[in-house]
């Protein structure tokens, strides 16, 4: 079995990044709509910095696919120039794909990503399948959210 490959979503992925999120939503028990892949991917190409996401590619196929918002604060005194947090919005790992470790490749591609970019922290609030995956990669307990400190040393 092939190692999963994992790259930043780019403006010619906008119906790709939708298709994944339509899934996403159907395997959580979700509907579809008309219109939804169009309607999705414009609204996330006129704003794709701010909600930066990750694709997991194996076999050929698109496997999985982590997207996040970018929580930006304004400066405060004695934080050094760093701060803000990317907060996960959507991980998702299509079925047929799960116990191939593509889900903490995921993770950890978003969180070096997040750390090259300056920001403090990533934050998500995982599920109960999750958790033990969020662990793993270093995600700790942070109220009813789990996070990793991305400005202590590791």
């Amino acid at each position: 079995m092939s190692q999963a490959r994992i790259r930043q979503a780019g403006p010619d992925d906008a119906l790709v990044v939708a298709a994944l999120t339509l899934q996403c939503a159907l395997h959580r028990g979700g509907t579809s709509e008309p219109g939804f892949l169009d309607r999705f991917a414009a609204a996330w190409l006129r704003d794709h910095q701010a909600h930066p996401t990750w694709i997991a590619e194996q076999a050929g196929e698109h496997a999985g696919y982590l997207q996040a918002d970018v929580l930006s604060p304004l400066p405060w005194p004695g934080d050094g120039g760093r701060g803000g947090t990317l907060h996960v919005v959507r991980f998702f790992v299509r079925p047929s794909f799960r116990g191939q470790h593509i889900g903490e490749a995921l993770l950890r591609t978003a969180a070096q990503s997040a750390r090259e970019r300056g920001l403090a922290a990533m934050q998500m609030r995982p599920g109960p399948k999750t958790r033990g995956l969020c662990e793993r990669v270093g995600l700790g307990p942070a109220g009813d959210l789990m996070e990793l400190r991305l400005d202590e040393e590791r």
